[in-house]
């Protein structure tokens, strides 16, 4: 069983967006976090799920149930509706990553419960911002 969590962030002042994830499966975590050209704080949530999962099915793990954590509540919603009204192409995208899966089971947590993948964005932004994006 792989346990997903994704979060996104976005500093609207200095044009600056950050998608990450972490992955944990056997005991492992993997983590990742990729700045993003994008001024919409939502696609950006879908793009971290999307992301996360082309990992996982690059790395050949989709074969395990994966339960996704968000703190994104458009992202779990639109999973449970299989709609998003202005998310829906995006989000067709990451239902056909879904079908390669045995199974997945998506919630909504409350920041705080998202805190690795969290403080992944925050640890780009601030380093972006130092250094440039290497």
């Amino acid at each position: 069983m792989i346990k997903l969590y994704t979060d996104a962030g976005l500093n609207t002042n200095l044009n600056l967006g950050v998608v990450a994830f972490v992955i944990k499966r056997d005991e492992k975590t993997y983590k990742e976090a990729i700045h993003q050209d994008n001024t919409d704080n939502h696609y950006l949530e879908f793009l971290a799920l999307k992301l996360a999962l082309q990992k996982i099915i690059n790395e050949h793990w989709n074969n395990e149930i994966v339960l996704i954590h968000s703190d994104s509540q458009i992202v779990i919603d639109s999973l449970d509706k299989n709609y998003s009204k202005h998310y829906q192409s995006i989000l067709d995208d990451i239902l056909l990553q879904l079908k390669q899966f045995p199974t997945y089971f998506a919630k909504h947590i409350a920041d705080k419960d998202n805190g690795a993948a969290h403080a992944l964005v925050h640890q780009k932004m601030l380093n972006i911002r130092t250094h440039g994006d290497k």
